[in-house]
Order: C-alpha cells, then sequence, then structure tokens
C-alpha cells in the first residue's frame, strides 16, 4: 500500500513539474514568477490566515480581541502521548475592559454564547470564573522558591517546557499573583482576563 501511495505521490509532483515547464515555455519570465509564487504561497497564506484565526477562537467572542501579540508554543510528539504547551497574549479592546471594571464578575457569568461555537468544538468555552490571584492545584502548586504562582512551572517547568521572554513571564506574573483580574479553566488551557493590563493571557501544558 505504500509503494502505491508513494507512486501516487511522484506522480503527481512530476505533473506538477510537467505543467510548470510547459508554462514556463508559454508565458513570459516575469508572469511565471507571478504564477509560480501564487501557487506556492496562496496555500501559506491560507494556512497563516486559518492558523490566526483558529487561535482567536481560544478567547470568549465577547472580549473583543482581534490580534494577538505574543505567541510561543511547542509540541513533542503526536497523538496520545504527544505534549504540547503555549502561552499567547491578546490585547484587549479599552471598551471591553472599561466594561469588564464597572460589571466585575457580572460581565463573565452573563457573557453570551460565541458564534459559530460549535464548529469550534471547546475553544472559547469556559465556565466557572473565579478572581484572581489564581489558587493553586494538584497540578500546579505555588513556587516554593517565590512563594507565589509561576507561570513558569506550569508551561516551562517540566521535560516538555518552552522558553517564554522574561518580560512576559514578569507581566503574567503579575497577572495572575495579584487582584483585578479574572480567569477561568477550560477543556484544554486557562484563560485570564486582567481589565487593568488591556489583556487576555491564555496558556496551556498538556
Amino acid at each position: 500500500m505504500i509503494y502505491f501511495l508513494l507512486a501516487i505521490l511522484v506522480l503527481i509532483l512530476v505533473s506538477i513539474l510537467g505543467g510548470f515547464i510547459y508554462v514556463y515555455k508559454k508565458i513570459s519570465r516575469r508572469y511565471f514568477v507571478l504564477l509560480a509564487l501564487t501557487v506556492i504561497g496562496g496555500p501559506y497564506i491560507a494556512f497563516k490566515l486559518y492558523e490566526h484565526q483558529f487561535m482567536l477562537e481560544a478567547v470568549p467572542d465577547a472580549l473583543g480581541v482581534n490580534s494577538i501579540s505574543y505567541n510561543k508554543e511547542e509540541s513533542w510528539g503526536f497523538g496520545p502521548g504527544g505534549n504540547e504547551a503555549g502561552i499567547r497574549l491578546y490585547p484587549m479592546p479599552e471598551n471591553t475592559s472599561q466594561d469588564i471594571k464597572k460589571r466585575g464578575m457580572e460581565f463573565f457569568r452573563g457573557m453570551p454564547e460565541n458564534k459559530n461555537q460549535q464548529s469550534r468544538s471547546s475553544r472559547g468555552h469556559y465556565e466557572d470564573w473565579a478572581v484572581t490571584p489564581i489558587k493553586p492545584t494538584y497540578r500546579w502548586a505555588v513556587n516554593k522558591e517565590s512563594g507565589r504562582m509561576d507561570i513558569c512551572d506550569k508551561i516551562c517547568g517540566d521535560a516538555f517546557g518552552i522558553d517564554v521572554k522574561p518580560v512576559v513571564q514578569e507581566v503574567v506574573n503579575g497577572i495572575i499573583n495579584n487582584p483585578g483580574s479574572y480567569y477561568a479553566h477550560g477543556r484544554t488551557g486557562l484563560i485570564v482576563v486582567s481589565p487593568e493590563k488591556n489583556l487576555v493571557v491564555y496558556f496551556y501544558s498538556k
């Protein structure tokens, strides 16, 4: 079976190469370069747009985020035995921050459902919102040296961890260890909303 699939793949590649050679002979070099860039770059651009939207969907629509200011993710292996860890920072609109400051926990209790939630699976859906400081759990304990919760203990503290910029660690640690922010656990990650910093933090380790 594998040889059959390899043969099909070779035929496809040969066909594509033959098509390029044929077109190269028929059109000017300038248009050929443009065509090649479109054929090669089109799928890449489409993938990056999909990836960006996928990352945005980790945040509830009601928070109004539309960009990512920092993203660091790594994965090791695939399937049930694989490991992943990551952290993203999303700038939050000022008007959303002001609304949260005004309404407090009521903002999160009254958040409407995300649009197209069914196609998003569990992304962006959170329940049981709580106020910071984040409470320790059996999987994420207080750091013995600092006496505080440390983001690095969660996503970069073991054999499968990522290198997070020190300035990002400092900002996130300040948010999760002080009052004024809100957090909730999702199916695969934890989200923290800081109206004071106009920032949404999403991180996971699995």
